[in-house]
Formats: structure tokens, sequence, C-alpha cells
């Protein structure tokens, strides 16, 4: 049962008829329904990274860490004279002495943790992890022989799916129940802390929630886009001029043209929009008590203090400043370049009924301007000194730490820290805190402020935290999040893009005159994600900056524009939509002459915004076969459509083409048509939002919590035949395996689950089959001492990193902690070549030239050779077929991987699969995977 260079038992192995049992269940997923039988081992992939470990020189695979840019609540907290941590970028929870001012450990945890708490005694602390749909619960007991090593990770599962998807936040009542804020989901799930098991979720009928806090009983929940109750001025009653100035069903529902053909569109303020900003919830009932409205629109951190008054960080939105249709003010100018009120909200909540929200203004409202330098752009982390006497806050567009008045709102002193502060922990302190550890996102460090003088904070020191990420992609992100990009220094990009996401929207920037006739205007835009910009250019839905192709554009319809930009140099692209934005949306018109940024930070940016990856899909299993209603809803999206009685089916597909769900100047409208991947996370639909007026949703029955499945829905009429197609939308790949990011602990109360063994089966396989790096820390409890081991799983057993002489096998770990003699985590991690681009397959002409119906492949009879296009294909690419690895070859037409001759590609696949319809796949050696490109196989016709 162990494979071993050199024999050595120690201690006696417990539990041998569990391990003689789970040895007999295969290492595949053969006892699941679509699974296949377990592959053998294979060797080394051409092109994989390798690295030497032990006295030997055994080869090991390196481990990547992509850059997700992951929101961040709580993401440091000051117990026992240690500091704790989240550090994002490494994938740890990173602990400090705080005597020392040093870094004495370093705990892996899951994959992007955000935010953690530590238990109210002070003996574990929970680490949020956005990516790995986790919780890992670290042992903080200094007599505990497994002291700062993970012991529980809380998640939960139904169908190989997560349902714990994106936490964020994490706050005890007491040291029996925690709470955890599911982002995506909106929900905060209850665990019990002594089962580790999810017992019940709070929803949440708002978007995203994430900072949660609890204090004196009560549970106070924000969701991050809380919105402002703006949408576009349409409704089902006759048009008033004012909030109404157009029928929406006439001009949304029954005739949904992207144009305004003959109306005007505004944005307004409707006061029937729901705007649920604050949550309040017993503890001990885990009733909702009470929801507080108009907090603010995107709302970053909170903080409540002893008399029950609650503090929100947060920056309100002015995207109904800009003017009315069919006047001449409807443009950036009326912004004053103050697209945002960096502001911190007052509720007291304490001795009764939650009161209106006050706000405390950071800055001189416009039209005037904060002096140069002056400004405190994003308002993030915040709290409050145990006395309730000080706010401090930081401000991480400006890099800034700053004190405020907790009874006036007047800001008392500022400190510049370094690049992105996110979080902020106090030393504890019975009455004025005087101290501050400060976590700087990008900067990846964390500062040590002395506030003992409200109105002149010091930095004492810099503590670095160890940054695997990339130096340009470090320098790029920095620039990206840097309010001194915007001409008053009140905004950065990163302020309508939030962690790469949008803000969920609708802005009037600049957008040119419509050359349609009957049309007055271009409606207001809806920001565009960050995430997965590469190979969707153009970056924008009017198709004019970071244009390669040239064509129709909303500014041209009729005609057709240059290029401006060239496939051959992306970055040139991203370039160009750069200076757009610094030359327009961040700059005062009269006051600056192309941006602020000089040519090296907007060179870094362009760059870094092509590195910036889709989150892993919410729902794709971790098995990688897709449900049987996701691969229904491909062949709805992409072959059947929907039947709307006309001559044929309207088929989503035709314009949202592969691999990205994007097209190029779709005819008729000047425009791209929008991507549909992570539509999960995106309620605010088309890009002027026509179908998110509140009159349409009420009248199609969508909960006012706007759940993104029912408000998309009504692009198909809201029929429910559409459901299929939101679940292709939820397990799509984005590029990362099912089986990426997903953990399992091996302990005492998990050896003997079906979940576990489920779990580590699929992960076997996944790094079995390269999709995966699966690496494990854990501590053996049968030598004498507690002894670390850091373990990579290779060759069907888990080979010791450090150790060269040292593997187990699957079998004797799980029987070691079932006897309480080892307890480990073990994470599916990314390969090192995770930073290139993601490969990409379609087929058809040029990637920008497709239109109408896609003609996927097929094989017919024992035909195996698929002929497509494809991009950023790496020679030794690995072929996959419904989630499985397949033998194959992948070749290019013409010239060499990946640069292949007009993207031809060949797919030889080696084995003819069975009849019907086929999802498949290449993966880079180390890499990303490919999208999932549609194929049929067919048996061979009769012979006559």
């Amino acid at each position: 049962m162990t494979t071993r260079s050199r024999n050595r038992r120690e201690g006696a192995v417990a539990a041998v008829a569990l391990a003689v049992c789970l040895a007999a269940v295969p290492a595949g997923l053969a006892g699941e329904r679509g699974a296949s039988p377990p592959p053998a081992a294979e060797p080394q992939g051409p092109g994989e990274a390798l690295r030497s470990a032990g006295a030997g020189g055994r080869a090991l695979r390196e481990v990547g860490h992509p850059t997700f840019l992951s929101p961040h609540a709580g993401p440091i907290a000051v117990a026992g004279g240690r500091v704790f941590v989240a550090n994002t970028a490494a994938d740890t929870l990173d602990v400090i002495d705080v005597a020392r001012r040093r870094v004495v450990a370093r705990v892996p945890v899951g994959v992007d943790p955000v935010g953690l708490a530590v238990r109210p005694d002070g003996r574990e602390v929970w680490v949020a992890n956005h990516v790995s749909d986790s919780v890992s619960v670290v042992d903080l007991d200094p007599e505990s022989p497994t002291h700062l090593q993970v012991v529980a990770t809380v998640q939960a599962f139904a169908r190989r799916q997560t349902r714990f998807d994106e936490p964020v936040g994490v706050a005890f009542a007491g040291n029996r129940k925690a709470y955890v804020s599911l982002s995506s989901e909106n929900e905060i799930a209850v665990v019990k802390v002594a089962s580790r098991r999810v017992v019940r979720r709070l929803a949440i009928p708002a978007q995203d929630p994430r900072a949660l806090a609890v204090r004196d009983g009560r549970l106070y929940v924000i969701p991050f886009e809380s919105n402002n109750r703006t949408q576009l001025s349409g409704c089902a009653g006759p048009p008033d001029g004012e909030l109404c100035t157009f029928d929406a069903f006439e001009h949304a529902v029954f005739n949904n043209n992207v144009l305004s053909l003959g109306i005007d569109v505004d944005i307004v303020k409707n006061p029937k929009v729901p705007d649920r900003d604050l949550f309040v919830f017993d503890t001990k009932t885990d009733r909702l008590v009470e929801t507080v409205e108009t907090v603010g629109t995107l709302l970053y951190g909170l903080a409540v203090d002893s008399r029950g008054r609650v503090f929100v960080a947060q920056t309100d939105a002015r995207n109904d400043a800009n003017g009315r249709a069919g006047t001449l003010r409807h443009g950036l100018a009326e912004l004053e370049n103050r697209p945002f009120l960096n502001r911190i909200t007052r509720i007291d909540c304490g001795g009764g009924p939650c009161s209106s929200p006050e706000f405390f203004d950071l800055e001189p409202l416009p039209p005037l301007h904060p002096p140069p330098g002056g400004a405190l752009a994003t308002p993030f982390a915040i709290q409050v000194s145990g006395d309730d006497r000080t706010l401090v806050v930081s401000a991480a567009g400006s890099d800034r730490l700053f004190t405020v008045d907790a009874f006036t709102g007047e800001v008392l002193g500022r400190v510049t820290v370094d690049a992105v502060p996110r979080g902020i922990a106090l030393e504890p302190s019975a009455g004025m805190a005087s101290r501050a550890w400060v976590y700087n996102a990008v900067a990846n460090t964390v500062s040590v402020v002395d506030f003992s003088d409200r109105r002149r904070p010091r930095v004492e020191g810099s503590v670095p935290l160890e940054d695997p990420t990339p130096r340009l992609l470090r320098r790029g992100r920095r620039v990206f999040h840097d309010a001194g990009a915007s001409t008053t220094g009140t905004f950065s990009c990163e302020s309508c893009h939030p962690d790469g996401h949008t803000d969920q929207l609708l802005w009037v920037l600049d957008t040119p005159v419509c050359d349609v006739a009957g049309c007055t205007q271009i409606p207001p835009r809806v920001t565009m994600p960050v995430r997965g910009l590469r190979d969707t250019a153009p970056y924008h839905w009017d198709g004019i900056p970071g244009d390669p192709f040239g064509g129709r554009n909303t500014a041209n319809i009729e005609g057709a524009d240059p290029p401006n930009c060239t496939l051959e140099r992306p970055e040139s692209c991203t370039r160009d939509l750069v200076d757009a934005g610094l030359a327009t949306t961040m700059c005062k018109l009269d006051e600056c002459d192309g941006g602020e940024l000089a040519g090296a930070q907007r060179r870094d940016l362009a760059r870094f915004l092509l590195t910036v990856p889709y989150p892993p899909a919410q729902r794709r299993p971790y098995t990688d076969v897709v449900s049987q209603r996701a691969a229904a809803g491909y062949r709805l999206f992409h072959v059947a459509g929907q039947d709307q009685g006309g001559a044929a089916p309207n088929v989503c597909g035709s314009c949202h083409r592969m691999p990205h769900l994007v097209s190029t100047n779709t005819p008729g409208t000047g425009m791209d048509a929008p991507t549909w991947r992570g539509a999960y996370d995106r309620w605010l639909i088309l890009p002027q939002g026509r179908l998110n007026v509140i009159d349409v949703l009420n009248h199609f029955g969508v909960p006012e919590g706007f759940p993104e499945r029912r408000v998309w829905r009504l692009t198909w009429g809201n029929d429910p035949g559409f459901d299929p197609v939101w679940d292709m939308v939820l397990e799509g790949s984005t590029g990362f395996s099912g089986a990426f990011a997903r953990q399992v602990t091996l302990s005492r109360r998990t050896a003997g689950k079906r979940l576990t063994r489920k779990l580590l089966d699929a992960l076997e396989r996944a790094a079995t089959e390269g999709r995966v790096v699966l690496e494990g820390e854990g501590v053996l409890l049968d030598r004498g001492s507690p002894e670390p081991t850091a373990l990579q799983y290779a060759g069907g057993v888990y080979r010791d990193r450090g150790d060269d002489t040292v593997s187990f096998s699957r079998e004797e770990l799980v029987a070691r902690a079932a006897g309480g003699l080892f307890v480990g985590t073990f994470t599916a991690r990314a390969g090192a070549a995770v930073g290139q681009p993601q490969p990409v397959l379609w087929t058809g002409g040029a990637m920008e030239r497709q239109s109408g119906p896609v003609a996927f492949p097929t094989l017919v009879g024992d035909a195996s050779t698929l002929v497509l296009r494809g991009r950023h294909v790496r020679e030794g690419a690995a072929v996959l077929v419904d989630g499985r690895r397949v033998p194959g070859e992948v070749r290019c037409l013409g010239g060499t991987p990946p640069a292949c001759d007009g993207e031809g590609l060949v797919i030889e696949l080696r084995r003819s699969p069975r009849a019907g319809m086929h999802l498949l796949q290449v993966q880079n050696p180390e890499g990303l995977l490919s999208n999932d490109f549609l194929f049929h196989a067919a048996a061979p016709p009769p012979s006559r």
C-alpha cells in the first residue's frame, strides 16, 4: 500500500478495513453517470514545466497563480499578538508577529483567499477562498499538534457542482456559529462551527453581498452592487416626459432595436426600483429584522460601533447627472469628471429601528473639486476605534489611510501607504486604538500605521508578503487601480470596472451621433467587463475603440471606418482603448489634453488588460463532464435555436459566436454582440439595459432581487425553455477545468465520507490528465512529534515535495487520517503556463468575419479528423472530448504552433467517438483549456 524507496514504517496504520474498502474504488469516476473508465497514468507531456525536488532531483510540476482580480472584505485581522493576512496573490494565510513585524508562518489555503475572521475564543481563523469556493479552517491553538495547519474545509456541493460559490466575508456570532457571504449566490451561508456544515442560507434580495459584521446580537450585511435606482426612462404607461419618455413594451420587448428609433431615452432615478443596501438579522434566530435603502451605489466596507451605528465606505454613482436626451447637455461634460462621489454613510441602528442614511462627503461636491493630491478615491476598508470616536478608512484608489471623526464626519488626517489598501486591522485597545495594520492588495505589503495623533497618522513600517505575480502584471494592475489617472484624482479605471467586472450601471459617455433615419440618439451603455478581454476586439459595445478590423460601428452604421490597431500587436488595441478612455472618460474636458498617464504607464495598462482571465465557470462540475441540461443548452443556443414563429428559429449562437460568444459588427446595428460569458453575474442585460425597466420586470414576475436567470430569460420572451441555455452559461468553459481550485481535507472526520472519495477521484484524474496540479499540505502525527509534509500527486501516488525518498498511496493517507495519524488538505492548482493566452476554437472564416448560422463539423463512420480554426494553441496540446482527455494529435494546416497559417487547425482523434453531439477542447501544456467547441459524430450511411 506504500511506495517508498526507503522502507520507513513508524507507528501503526489504523482503519485498515476502511483503507481496503476505499482501495477497491477506482481512481476515476466509473460509478458516476457519464464517466469513463479511469485512464492509466500518462507520462509527462511535452512542454510541461518541471521543478527539481529532493536529493534525487526528481521532477515535480510547477504551480501557477492566475490574477483574477478577486474582491476583498476583511482580509486582515489582529489577535493574540499576531496579524493574519489573506495573501491573495500567493494563496496563503500569512502570519505576522506583531512585536517583530515580520512574517513568521505561511499557511497554504485555497485559491484566492480574500477575507478572514478569527474565532472569538482565538482557537481558529477562518479564511474565505473566493475561487476555491471554500473556507479554510486554520488551527491557532499553540498546544495543538496541528497548530497553523488547515484542519477543515467548509464547502458545499450538489450534483458535482459547488453551492458555495465565491465566498468573500466571514463573521462569527460566538464560537458556535459563523456567517459567510456567498457573493455570486446572493446568500449568506450559516455554518455550524462544530460540524463545519452549512445549516441555513439567508437570502439577500440584492446583488453581490460581500462585507458583513456581527455586533451585539445583530448581523449586518451590505451588497456590493447595490444599484442607485437608475434605469432607462421607459414605462408601461403613457410617457410623461420626465420619468418616462418611451413605451418600454413597444421599444424594448416587441421591437427591441438597439438604436433609439423615434424615441428619447434617458437615465432616470425611478423610486419604484428597489435599492436595498443594508440587511440586519437577529443572530439568535437568523431572522431578517430590518432593511435600509439608498445607502450608496458600490458598497465596499462595513463597520459597527458599540452604539449600534453602522458606517459604510462607498462610492455614489452620478450616472443620472449628465443631461437629458434631446438637449445639448448629454455627455461627459455634465459629469464634471466626477462620475462618483466618495463617501462614508452612517446609519444609526442602536436602540430601535435604523435611521435614514447620513452621508459624509470626503471631497468637495461638484462643480468644486479636491485640490491636487487631496482626493480620497474609492473608500474601501473601514474600522472604528474602541471608544467610538474615530473611523480609520482606506482610500484604495489614492493609496491612503485616513481618519474621520465618527460624530461630525470631518476628515482629520491622512497618510500615504502602499498600492491599493483594501484591509485594515486595529490593534485591540480598551479605548482609543492607536495602531493600524493595513493590507495593500496590489503592492502585497502590510503597512503599520500609528494614528495616536488622529490628525497626523504616520507609517511606522512595512512588511512585504511573498508575491508570485509577474512584475509586468503588478505594474499594469497598479495603474488600473490608480485614481491619479483621472484629472480630479477621484476615480480610477477600476471604479467603473470593479475587480475587472462591471458596475452594473448605465452611462452616457459622449456616445456618437446616430446616422440612421429615424434614430434620434445613441442610447446609454452598460459598462463592459475587463475579464477575458483578449480576442474580443473591438473593446466596446459601439465597436469603436480598439478595432483592428474596421467596418461599421455606432458612429458610422451605414459606412465603414478603417482599423485603428492591429491583431499582430494585440496590445495596440488595448492601448487605443486606454488612450480613448483617458482622453474622455478620465479627463475633465477643459483641463487636460489626452489624459494624465505617461507613456510607460499606458503601455503597462494596455498589456495588463490582456491578461485578466475570466473566473472559472460558476457551476462547471468538478469532473468536467457537463450536465445533460447544459449539453441541451449548447444545442439550443448554437444549433436548434428558439422557435419564435418565424421562417426559421432564432439561433443565439449566430451572433454570440464561438469562441467567446461575441461577434463583431453585428449586421444592421453597427454594434458588437456582447459576450454571454459570465452572464450569471450580470443582471443588467443588453448593452442598453432595455429589459431592466422596473415595469417590464414586474410585468413578467421577476423577483425584486433581480436574479440573473429570471432576468436573462426575458431575452427568450420569458420562455422557461431557455433554462438549459442558462445551464450552458453556468457550466461553459472559461479556460479552467472544473476541478481547478477544488479542495478536500483528509482528517478523522472526513476520511470515510463519500464526498471525500468522489472529490479525490476527480482531482486525481484531473491531475493525471494534466488539467490541474494536485498539491497537499498537512501533518503526520504518528512519528513522535508532529511532522509537516508537503505532497504532490504524480504517477498514481502522493510524492513528498521536499524528500525524494518518500511517497504515499491514497489508501495509506486515508487510513492514517481515519486513525487520527494524518491531517492534510489537497488543492487542485493551476499549471505553470496558466498566464499564457487561452487557446480558442471556432469554425468558418476569420473570427471577426463570421455571420449567420454556424456549420459545426460532423464525423461520419470511422472518420476522426476535424479541420477548424484555432488561436494560441501550442505544441503538445492535449485533446479532450466531453471533459475527458482522449488520444489525439493537434497540428497546424500550415506553419508551426501557435502561429498556424490562417489559423487553420487539424485535430486528429485516434478513436472515433460515439454517435451524437460532443464538446471538444484542447489544452496547452501546463496551461489553459479552450472553449467548448461543438462537433457531431454520425454512423455511416447504410450501404446499398
